[in-house]
């Protein structure tokens, strides 16, 4: 009975570890972003802030033409100026295939330059085209107004909405505090400037960082939300909601919540929230943010529909009050209408710390109502790396009932990207188990990459990224690719595949 259920456990364990690899870097790869053409759910890019050899950290970026499965070499973006750094990565499709970017670019010791870049993918990702600054640090004297900066592009017309805030700077940054935002109305190509907030709805002095979160409906539809705290408009807290038809050329702004229970004393967490928009249906939202008013930190979210805003809910299914935290959430609707937020959760692991090992959950929400929850990742062990910056949110992508979540952690000892695929329909993972080894190192390699003892005697396909098969056989201690190119390879062992990186 006793091998029985250890293999119950085990099976359990790789059920839930249906997650590919996507980035390839050894000693830092974090806060990762998706996004799915609308024209193929199957083309995915994928980037996220990464290391890199004498550049600090610079965003890096990678292509996915089957889901998920496999992606190409990753490319990184050039700094503004020597000795910058980059970080907040936000990417966004046209429903024309045309891809936005949007990061910032700043000296990240002194901040005597930064800046908010977008670029544009007309390839799908395959390339970017030049740097454009959407908002420099210039433009808001004693703000720096530029952190967080969240991408949302029009899908009629390819316009670019990109919001900011203020940076956590307490000695650089002077009250009142706002939301920002940099509108371009020729896709990408130069931005004009405002605050989202406007009275009475100001986000006030003690809120040092107001970040708003944007959405546009397929409508040409544009909605966002941010916190407010002025005691002069109300003595309690506020979510407020600021919209704009197409036509229109005003802002409508709303009252999305008002009241205490928004966001935590902890912070160490990960708690930014997230605002998601119904593409079919621009009466329809839902506004995902940390609560502590069941107990704990939890997943909490409000629900507008036919112009309405519900009253805050609890998402996550576990005990409540029980101590367990949950944090880094995200939420996305789908194509027919269907909701799903996905966070990090550490119920399986050490209760009333954010030093715990954690798993990813996910639920979603069909016909207006929740199923359950479900997991989509192994417990993967604490790391000191993830009280940093750098690990500051997943994102999950939702098209055509086939739901995208890719997250940081540190299964593999340092913090790299994965992915899980999720099958609505089937109610399954499409994606292929990691081990827990170092299936093939070094990777990248020039061309030997030296096999991991459990794979030896094992039978492979070699495969380039076309599909077509370069080689197969059984497994030695050693693959050689050195007669092939430069480029991204995928070994193909039993029911695991994996990237290998010739450079």
């Amino acid at each position: 009975m006793k091998l029985l259920c250890l293999l119950l456990l085990l099976f359990s364990v790789r059920a839930n570890a249906q997650n590919i690899l996507v980035s390839s870097g050894n000693l830092f790869e974090g806060e990762p972003y998706l996004a799915v053409d609308p024209q193929n759910s199957n083309h995915l890019v994928a980037a996220w802030m990464g290391f890199q050899l004498n550049q600090k950290i610079v965003i890096k970026s990678v292509v996915s033409t089957d889901g998920g499965s496999s992606w190409s070499a990753p490319i990184w973006q050039a700094h503004q100026q020597a000795g910058n750094s980059s970080a907040d990565v936000s990417l966004g499709f046209d429903l024309n295939g045309n891809l936005y970017m949007a990061y910032i670019d700043y000296d990240n010791v002194n901040f005597s330059n930064g800046a908010v870049i977008c670029r544009k993918s007309t390839d799908g990702g395959l390339s970017w085209g030049a740097a454009v600054v959407a908002r420099s640090i210039s433009s808001c004297p004693n703000k720096l107004c530029i952190d967080r900066p969240w991408i949302a592009v029009d899908p009629l017309t390819g316009g670019v909405v990109i919001t900011s805030t203020n940076a956590n700077q307490p000695g650089l940054v002077q009250a009142p505090f706002h939301p920002y935002m940099a509108i371009s109305a020729n896709q990408g190509a130069s931005f004009s400037l405002q605050e989202l907030d406007s009275a009475p709805y100001l986000a006030g002095n003690a809120i040092t960082q107001p970040m708003p979160s944007p959405a546009f409906a397929n409508d040409g539809f544009f909605m966002a939300a941010y916190p407010s705290y002025d005691p002069a408009q109300s003595i309690l807290p506020r979510i407020v909601e600021v919209n704009k038809s197409v036509v229109s050329s005003f802002y409508n702004y709303q009252i999305a919540f008002q009241g205490i229970g928004f966001g935590t004393q902890n912070d160490t967490l990960k708690s930014g929230p997230h605002l998601s928009l119904d593409p079919a249906n621009s009466n329809r939202a839902n506004y995902a943010f940390i609560s502590e008013v069941y107990g704990d930190p939890d997943i909490a979210y409000i629900e507008k529909s036919n112009g309405v805003w519900s009253a805050p809910a609890r998402l996550n299914q576990d005990t409540q009050g029980n101590g367990v935290i949950q944090d880094l959430i995200w939420s996305d609707y789908d194509t027919d209408g269907d909701l799903a937020v996905c966070w990090r959760d550490r119920r399986n692991g050490l209760p009333g710390t954010y030093q715990s090992p954690s798993q990813i959950f996910c639920r979603i929400q069909s016909n207006q109502t929740w199923g359950t929850e479900f997991l989509i990742s192994p417990l993967v062990a604490h790391d000191s790396i993830l009280l940093e910056n750098g690990n500051d949110f997943l994102n999950v992508q939702f098209s055509n009932n086939q739901l995208y979540t890719i997250w940081g952690d540190v299964r593999q000892g340092t913090l790299k990207i994965f992915l899980n695929h999720f099958d609505q329909l089937s109610n399954s993972s499409n994606t292929n188990p990691i081990p827990t080894f170092d299936p093939v190192f070094p990777n990248p390699s020039k061309g030997i990459f030296h096999i991991a003892q459990e794979m030896i005697g094992l039978p492979f396909v070699l495969y380039a990224m076309d599909g077509h098969i370069l080689k197969k056989g059984t497994l030695l201690n050693d693959l050689d690719l050195s007669q092939y190119g430069v480029g991204t390879y995928f070994l193909k062992v039993e029911q695991y595949t994996f990237p290998l990186i010739k450079n």
